[in-house]
């Protein structure tokens, strides 16, 4: 019987994606919580091989949402519009790059395939215990004024995990909740979040904005790790791989988790 697994976040990095995909068996199942696009360089050969392994089950994230949007507009009105732009800035330069001279249903298809992907999948372990998996995350069981997009939370830090709201019949004490969206390093040094005691040092600060400033993390702060918070509940798998140079790869019915880093 093969194994489930979840990963997110890999931003075009193709090499460590690629591992990752290497490392499945034939019978594994992966969960991929979005953001396979952008900032990297090889962001659509990385969705194609999502797309179109029958092994994958693939959840939109808000890089894919913002490039569903821009598309349309891009071949109406040329990149230059809010929507493109928007994307240029979240670093849709390298997508768009791969796309820019493809035909017009070519970049559709991508938009088609976005728009069908879940925002949100259930998943039931041989052990019986269940994992809600979306891409930023929420706290299920805690009633709130918040609308909750799947995409873009991230509010939801500080929440408890045990409350009065009834989530789709689910057992709060068996339930559990994995999410990219938020690279654990602003976790620790921005947000915090429930669990936590004590704020990290500066130098997991300096892991978020490495890429920009073209430093090489592995020359000052330590390589990130998956955050287990709110009550042992929530899982942050999001390593901010194109400056950690890591992907976490999360075990569905152990939570164990192996790393993938770049050789």
């Amino acid at each position: 019987m093969g194994k489930t697994y979840a990963s997110a976040d890999w931003h075009g990095c193709g090499k460590l994606a690629f591992d990752v995909i290497e490392y499945l068996k034939p019978d594994d199942k992966l969960y991929f919580l979005g953001d396979a696009i952008d900032r990297g360089s090889d962001g659509i050969k990385i969705m194609n091989k999502l797309l179109t392994d029958p092994r994958v089950i693939y959840l939109k994230g808000n890089h894919e949402e913002i490039m569903a949007n821009a598309i349309p507009d891009a071949l109406e009105r040329g990149i230059a519009t809010y929507e493109g732009m928007l994307w240029m800035q979240n670093g849709g330069w390298q997508t768009w790059g791969d796309l820019e001279y493809r035909s017009d249903e070519s970049k559709m298809w991508y938009v088609h395939k976005i728009n069908s992907m879940p925002t949100e999948v259930i998943y039931t372990s041989p052990a019986g215990h269940t994992v809600i998996l979306e891409h930023a995350g929420f706290s299920p069981f805690v009633k709130s004024d918040r609308k909750h997009n799947p995409l873009w939370d991230r509010e939801h830090f500080y929440d408890e995990w045990f409350g009065e709201n009834d989530y789709k019949g689910l057992d709060p004490e068996k339930t559990y909740l994995v999410h990219g969206h938020t690279p654990v390093q602003y976790l620790n040094y921005d947000y915090g979040y429930r669990g936590q005691e004590v704020k990290k040092d500066k130098d997991f600060f300096k892991a978020k904005t490495s890429f920009f400033a073209d430093i090489d993390v592995e020359d000052f702060c330590p390589k990130p790790e998956v955050i287990r918070y709110c009550d042992g509940h929530k899982f942050d798998i999001d390593m901010c791989t194109i400056s950690s140079e890591r992907i976490a790869l999360i075990d569905l019915n152990t939570f164990e988790i192996k790393y993938f880093d770049k050789r």
